[in-house]
């Protein structure tokens, strides 16, 4: 639903929501938004199964889902 940061259930994404674009993003992080890099602080496979854990929330329906942010991405 997005507490911290955007929801990640719907179509809209602020850093492409690509599953490559998503692994940037965890690998790289986005210092501007506060979001930290993750490489070198847990395992490459931590990084893929946090990666496919986002995959997989698209489309889930949270109780309280942040309004969109970002651009329309269809998959």
């Amino acid at each position: 639903e997005g507490l911290i940061g955007p929801n990640l259930t719907d179509n809209y994404w602020i850093h492409g929501g690509k599953i490559t674009e998503i692994k940037k993003v965890v690998v790289e992080g986005v210092l501007e938004k506060g979001m930290l890099a993750w490489k070198g602080v847990i395992a490459d496979q931590e990084i893929d199964a946090t990666v496919a854990y986002i995959w997989s929330l698209h489309g889930t329906n949270p109780a309280n889902p942040k309004a969109p942010e970002g651009e329309l991405l269809e998959r």
